[in-house]
């Protein structure tokens, strides 16, 4: 066979093939996944449907459906000095007058472990205001907010970078673990700053396995991994935490969620009682827009 033709036959047979071919290759020396460590993985460039000029490049794990998006690791914030830097307008993030979401993550919280004298955290608090907010609840005793940088003076500061002097009995991470570049690490981080009977309540959108060429969330630039439930399970596992989810009213197509966690089982139990009695967790939204069909089920109707 000529040489040009043998070439075409090989050109086709790649373009046929290119995942199985690039997940095999994955196996050798690559990387491994940053959640469970598997090499076998898919990556691809995808370029977003509504702006086809936006494209990210993706690693697809096939083991615990982990998304890294590797091309994102510079961070946007490390490098911030004043607060109207940071990235703004959200309505999620509360003002002096309106609460945000944040305020009702910590809400959530306290009502769920019920009692006073709770002692809150925002971690990766940013421009939103609702630590003077929670500060008003009679359940809380003391707020405080945290980040990568200190940018701001109105409460008390916990530096993100620093081993955790101090625990809280609910921390709240609201659009912030996507961010972790090192998954295991920076959540060991995070729930060091939780007391053994304490919650903390992360809010993500969860990948459901749908195509990431229409998912708007993996092509903001500061976004490094997007978690299947499966990934997350792995996490709290090798973290010795219980873990659970929930739905609030927000999110793109819904994918929303409210990852909880806590050493105590009988916290825990707290959580499935509240939710026995809610429909959703709550958010900055006083009620869902539209009614929320179930993703596997709805097919089969």
């Amino acid at each position: 066979m000529a040489a040009p033709a043998f070439d075409q036959l090989r050109a086709r047979a790649r373009a046929r093939l290119g995942p199985r071919l690039r997940t095999l290759t994955a196996r050798g020396d690559t990387p491994t996944c940053l959640v469970c460590g598997s090499k076998r993985h898919v990556e691809r460039t995808v370029a977003y449907t509504r702006e086809p000029e936006k494209t990210c490049v993706v690693r697809v794990c096939q083991h615990c459906g982990f998304v890294h998006m590797p091309g994102h690791i510079e961070s946007r914030y490390a490098a911030k000095t004043d607060i109207e830097q940071l990235p703004g307008g959200h309505g999620r993030l509360g003002d002096l007058e309106v609460p945000g979401r944040e305020f009702h993550m910590i809400k959530m919280g306290v009502d769920i472990l019920g009692g006073k004298g709770h002692e809150a955290l925002i971690f990766g608090a940013g421009r939103s205001m609702d630590n003077h907010h929670v500060a008003k609840l009679p359940e809380v005793s003391r707020v405080a907010i945290s980040d990568i940088m200190k940018v701001r003076d109105d409460a008390e500061f916990i530096d993100a970078n620093d081993p955790p002097k101090r625990k809280f009995s609910v921390v709240v991470a609201s659009e912030v673990i996507e961010h972790f570049r090192d998954p295991h690490a920076d959540f060991a981080r995070l729930l060091g700053l939780v007391r053994r009977d304490g919650l903390l309540i992360c809010g993500t959108n969860i990948h459901d396995g749908g195509r990431l060429a229409a998912d708007r969330y993996i092509f903001y630039p500061d976004h490094t991994s997007y978690y299947s439930p499966q990934a997350l399970r792995l996490i709290a596992d090798r973290a010795g935490v219980h873990l659970d989810f929930r739905s609030p009213l927000v999110g793109q197509a819904m994918r929303k969620r409210y990852v909880i966690m806590s050493r105590s089982a009988r916290t825990m139990t707290r959580v499935a009682d509240y939710f026995g009695r809610e429909v959703y967790a709550p958010s900055e939204l006083a009620r869902p827009p539209q009614p929320i069909p179930q993703r596997s089920h709805q097919s089969w109707r």
